[in-house]
């Protein structure tokens, strides 16, 4: 609301939301995703956590790609509709907190687990999405563009991220500071903050009618397709020795059905995917979670 108001007082440029939500994206997540992750215990059994959030990506991230052929006009606009689609709000802004609401601080670190893989996709499936469909990278497929992903300055995330599970893995302990003076809190405060208001600046409400179709669309891959995603990878899991059952299946439950996340903002304002439209897809997406899909959950595993 902030950075509506902002944009509608002319106090802030428009053009700045791309800046901030880049260093949000490069910068910020890169930090706090080191040290939250930095510290977590990981056991083997966990490693289906993030495993679930990749397959939950990949697979809904496709389903948009073909279906949002009949939802969208333009190549952006269906680049757009993929990335919104495949990723959702699993961190502390949303998935991470309604864990933990549920399930206290040991929910919280099983979720920290399951976002592990957050990190490497999006460095290895959006930014590709969204490279590839931007225009600006025809005549490459999107393996070359994942490639490509792996060594643009951008990805610094990945390098992090992979840095961290290594301290983890081997037991090096975090340093006391990043708890005594609250690092990743005031990191996750900042970066969200300045995340939402690039948001408000992005955000034109007379855009909501451009966007029904995809909004529509938006809604039944998030809130049907993904929870269905889900239960068909738990029947696969309990094919195995090592089944997800009990707080770690309702985790996973949980997370499949947020709503678009942060994240897909984030990217459509670097690769220049209709940012506008990013902006009314994300708010409407959250609201109609909040209004019908979130008392449901607080039914089913409240």
């Amino acid at each position: 609301m902030i950075g509506y108001v902002a944009r509608r007082s002319r106090l802030v440029r428009e053009s700045l939301a791309r800046w901030i939500m880049t260093f949000v994206a490069v910068v910020g997540y890169s930090i706090v995703g080191f040290f939250a992750i930095w510290g977590t215990k990981i056991a083997a059994t966990d490693l289906w956590l993030p495993l679930f959030l990749a397959g939950g990506i990949v697979a809904m991230g496709m389903i948009a790609l073909g279906t949002g052929r009949f939802l969208t006009d333009n190549r952006k606009s269906l680049g757009l509709f993929s990335i919104s689609s495949a990723m959702g709000n699993h961190g502390t802004t949303m998935g991470g907190f309604i864990i933990f609401l549920l399930y206290g601080a040991e929910g919280l670190g099983l979720s920290t687990i399951y976002t592990l893989s957050f990190t490497p996709m999006m460095i290895l499936v959006l930014y590709p999405i969204a490279r590839y469909y931007s225009g600006k990278f025809e005549g490459r497929s999107l393996g070359m563009l994942m490639l490509r992903s792996l060594f643009d300055w951008r990805s610094i995330g990945l390098v992090s991220a992979s840095v961290a599970i290594v301290l983890s893995v081997r037991g090096v302990p975090r340093p006391k500071a990043i708890e005594t003076y609250h690092v990743i809190a005031i990191g996750m405060y900042t970066i969200n903050a300045l995340a939402y208001f690039s948001i408000g600046l992005r955000l034109r409400l007379g855009y909501v009618g451009r966007v029904l179709k995809p909004l529509a669309g938006l809604a039944v891959i998030r809130f049907v397709a993904g929870p269905a995603i889900c239960l068909g990878l738990l029947v696969l899991t309990g094919l195995t020795p090592w089944p997800l059952e009990g707080l770690r299946r309702n985790i996973v439950l949980i997370q499949a059905i947020v709503p678009m996340g942060v994240t897909n903002v984030a990217v459509a304002n670097m690769f220049d995917l209709h940012p506008r439209e990013a902006s009314v897809l994300f708010v409407v997406n959250t609201l109609t979670y909040l209004v019908v899909v979130l008392p449901v959950v607080f039914w089913l595993f409240g």
